[in-house]
């Protein structure tokens, strides 16, 4: 898709696809079952060309406490906004650091996108929620 006219027009995508057709993912799975949501929106963002991005996945991974599997809800949720070269896209990082900015390619693939966000949003140390580790539960009754 071409991102400037996709945002211009106020596009919208959306669509699924199986998590085991993610490659730059599949190292950090315990496995590739389950599916991948996206939708992605063209807007106009304080006069910027921006893609609002959602994306909703439910990995398999391996918990760091007891090393078993746990399925693990992704969810997130942003803005990316779209500089049309290299110097827009430091000017605008400059004067915000935190602003998600990428240099709109003539033809951006939004798989691509999608998969970058899954990766940006997996734990640093993928853990299964409080109370719920069976290591967890085997050390209290032990005590």
């Amino acid at each position: 898709m071409d991102p400037i006219r996709f945002t211009r027009e106020a596009g919208c995508l959306a669509g699924e696809f199986a998590l085991a057709e993610v490659g730059r993912l599949r190292d950090e799975l315990a496995g590739d079952q389950g599916v991948v949501t996206y939708r992605l929106a063209g807007a106009l963002v304080r006069g910027r060309p921006a893609l609002r991005l959602l994306v909703e996945a439910d990995p398999t991974l391996i918990c760091q406490r007891c090393l078993k599997p746990y399925v693990h809800p992704l969810h997130s949720e942003g803005v990316i906004f779209l500089a049309h070269n290299a110097a827009e896209l430091e000017r605008w990082e400059s004067h915000d650091p935190l602003m998600d900015v990428i240099v709109a390619e003539a033809h951006m693939d939004v798989r691509m996108l999608v998969e970058d966000e899954l990766l940006l949003s997996l734990p640093v140390a993928p853990r299964h929620e409080e109370g719920a580790c069976q290591q967890t539960e085997i050390a209290q009754g032990a005590n």
